[in-house]
């Protein structure tokens, strides 16, 4: 249905969520429309527009409208999906699923007052104006407030630093978790300022230079209302200037991202989002076309996130804060490039503005070797100094005095390539930590034993420029000291300490001022990591990493950590108790710690072994230590067990025993996990042989084989088409018989 607009009712104290718009259609009917005051007061009484109704008297979701050129409602509404991949394939590490929607409740708006104080509130700043519907009263407060005359809550009125041109696209996080935010960003687009200049190197001033790069008439009706009028007059001046702004030119005045989420790419989605928004609804007032989004921001001289969603810097303003401009068809990318071309101070910094500071380190000249290392753990056990009560207890549970000596590591080999993302996994206690201070004491001549191998041979590159964080034990002490302060003080460069800061998953300008010591534990953890980038490490270790982040944050760091390491030249060596975090790190290495076993498991072993279940299981749990077979075998070393298609854990064959008989192999039945009749079935009269396995380790992730029809003993498993060992193969020492196991 045609129409035109007959009226617009708009209140002052509730305009951003609430107004009304009267339409007469052209078959006489009369509709009023409810929608938010800061979309009805771009209209204008007697303008024509197309309106679309389900109900007689729509309610907020009933009906559309449009003018001539452009939609009007409902509001602009957009789900994005922002993919995180993997640096080596199109593989994709986490999403996130982002709903971008104009500001429309008052929930909105106190969400975006929760924002802008993570951003920008301080004890003096306050940001937000409520009012009471029952007595007309105002107030300023950063947290909704009661009524001072005893009303209840207040309602939300306005930011106190926008103006009434102002309109917001807030950003909510779908398939969250119930600790995260529903609300994690906004956008504030506002009509472009009414005059900007040039500041020249020499001081002067290029006044207007806006109308020297695009169209002048771009300009011609500014938004710009009379700033001496009476603060009682403030409201209806903005609203005469509001009836004749018009511009082809938007101005992105804010873009707030929850602290948590700015590093991880946010920030560029959200501006991604907003020009969608701005180009499809002509933000902010509807009335012409947008070419172009301009923004006046000095924190784009630390961060590249706007210049990556595509903003140009064109120049400095009188202020000396730098000018952007983002282009949104051709008329104005082709100003921008003849301006960056013709001008002779636009081609000296060729529409870059950020550059960034922290640059490549140089890598380790060679690989980080562990050699035949063997540590062990000496203890003696003491029950002197104890109460009698303690004494007895130990005692009720054998413990007496004695000396207690295990093997943290036996016969062990390592090896880290310069640039590589290496991970170290295992139980608690197993000597993971161990083995970190093995690699702090070679590289640092530390002489402390429990720094040093008993045995064998660690050998680290002459330029190893080493930082470690061990909690409890290599830890930065930071103190008072605003965490910024911290890390100008090791870089001498403030640019590079915030780019530093963003990296390790810090990007709160309020958390760059607070001092270390009243962060959170996770907040701490992030500082520390910071910490040692600063020092420009090419071997960087860290203990229990992500230990104190919520998984989403976990997996946030874990990802950008191990891209900085990769682009960067940084050796990474991370020690993790969880396994999710192996998918976004996507190391090159995976080292198994456990009990004296140092050994890569995502190395397959040359050979593989098929074994039936549940014998293959209780081998790669330990249960298991003696495969019985009708022949000897001469393959030594670690071995791939093949369960099922896949090889589902390692164990080494350490030696051959036998002949055995039936009978004989009855004393060891806990090695074998046999029954006399099972083996008698199996031998068939002849003697028997034991392939001793130990050291043996279950796969996180099984790794799936190709295999040939028919019977197989033997599988090579780094071979490139995996084709079976020869059943015959001299090099296995095994005939082609079944296995014990198969016979079950």
């Amino acid at each position: 249905m045609r129409g035109q607009i007959k009226n617009i009712e708009l209140a002052r104290p509730s305009y951003r969520y609430l107004a009304f718009v009267e339409v007469e259609t052209d078959d006489g009917n009369r509709w009023r429309l409810p929608m938010t005051g800061t979309v009805a007061q771009w209209l204008r009484v007697g303008q024509r527009v197309q309106l679309a109704a389900e109900k007689p008297q729509p309610g907020f979701d009933d009906y559309s409208l449009r003018t001539a050129r452009v939609a009007v409602w409902p509001l602009f509404e957009r789900i994005y999906t922002l993919e995180r991949r993997s640096l080596f394939s199109d593989r994709v590490l986490y999403r996130y699923r982002l709903r971008a929607r104009e500001a429309r409740y008052e929930r909105d708006y106190a969400a975006i007052v929760e924002l802008e104080q993570y951003h920008y509130a301080s004890r003096e700043r306050v940001l937000a104006l409520w009012y009471c519907e029952r007595c007309g009263t105002y107030r300023a407060a950063n947290a909704r407030p009661d009524c001072p005359a005893g009303h209840g809550p207040m309602r939300f009125h306005d930011l106190k630093d926008a103006t009434r041109a102002s309109r917001f696209l807030v950003l909510e996080l779908l398939d969250r978790q119930p600790y995260e935010p529903e609300v994690v960003g906004y956008v504030r687009v506002d009509p472009p300022l009414p005059l900007l200049h040039r500041r020249r190197p020499d001081g002067t001033l290029d006044r207007d230079i806006r109308r020297r790069i695009f169209p002048p008439e771009w300009f011609d009706h500014p938004f710009h209302p009379n700033q001496d009028v009476p603060p009682e007059a403030w409201w209806d001046e903005q609203g005469k200037v509001l009836a004749r702004a018009r511009s082809p030119v938007a101005r992105l005045a804010r873009v707030v991202v929850h602290p948590d989420y700015r590093a991880d790419g946010l920030g560029v989605q959200a501006l991604h989002c907003m020009m969608d928004w701005v180009r499809e609804r002509w933000i902010p007032d509807m009335r012409l076309p947008k070419r172009a989004v301009e923004t006046v921001a000095q924190m784009a001289r630390f961060h590249p996130f706007m210049e990556k969603a595509g903003f140009v810097f064109l120049f400095e303003t009188g202020s000396g804060r730098p000018a952007l401009y983002l282009p949104l068809d051709e008329t104005a990318r082709e100003a921008i490039e003849r301006f960056l071309q013709e001008d002779e101070l636009a081609r000296a910094h060729g529409g870059r503005l950020y550059r960034p500071r922290f640059t490549p380190v140089e890598p380790l000249s060679g690989p980080v070797v562990l050699h035949r290392v063997t540590k062990t753990y000496h203890n003696r056990l003491n029950l002197e100094g104890l109460s009698e009560p303690v004494r007895e207890a130990l005692e009720a549970f054998g413990v007496e005095e004695r000396e207690i000596q295990t093997y943290v590591f036996r016969d062990a080999d390592f090896r880290l390539e310069p640039g590589t993302v290496n991970a170290i996994v295992g139980a608690s206690g197993s000597g993971k930590t161990t083995l970190l201070r093995m690699l702090i004491g070679a590289a640092t001549g530390r002489d402390d034993p429990l720094y040093r191998a008993d045995e064998g041979e660690i050998r680290m590159p002459d330029n190893v420029r080493l930082q470690a964080l061990i909690p409890g034990e290599a830890e930065p002490e930071l103190g008072t000291q605003p965490v910024l302060e911290s890390l100008y003080r090791i870089t001498g460069d403030a640019a590079l300490a915030i780019e530093i800061l963003n990296a390790a998953g810090l990007a709160d300008a309020v958390l760059f001022r607070a001092p270390y010591a009243e962060l959170s534990t996770g907040q701490k953890a992030r500082v520390q990591l910071a910490w040692a980038l600063a020092h420009r490490p090419n071997l960087l270790l860290i203990d229990e990493f992500a230990a104190h982040l919520d998984p989403r944050m976990a997996a946030r760091v874990g990802r950008k950590l191990a891209e900085l390491a990769r682009t960067h030249g940084i050796t990474l060596v991370l020690v993790t108790h969880r396994p999710e975090l192996l998918r976004v790190l996507e190391p090159d290495t995976i080292y198994m710690v456990g009990y004296g076993t140092l050994f890569r498991a995502d190395e397959l072993p040359e050979l593989g072994l098929f074994i039936r279940e549940p014998y293959a299981s209780f081998v790669v749990e330990g249960k298991k230590t003696w495969e019985i077979r009708k022949h000897p075998t001469r393959v030594r070393g670690r071995i791939g067990i093949i369960s099922g298609g896949k090889v589902i854990g390692t164990a080494e064959i350490r030696e051959t025993r036998g002949p055995f008989s039936v009978e004989e192999l009855g004393a060891h039945a806990d090695k074998h996990l046999a029954d006399a009749e099972t083996l008698e079935a199996y031998a068939q009269g002849r003697p028997l042989y034991a392939w001793v396995m130990e050291r043996a380790r279950r796969l996180d992730r099984p790794v799936p084989i190709r295999r040939r029809p028919g019977h197989q003993l033997w599988v090579r498993l780094r071979a490139e088409d995996q084709q079976g060992a020869s059943d015959q193969d001299e090099s296995a020492g095994a005939s082609t018989d079944t296995s014990l196991g198969k016979q079950r």
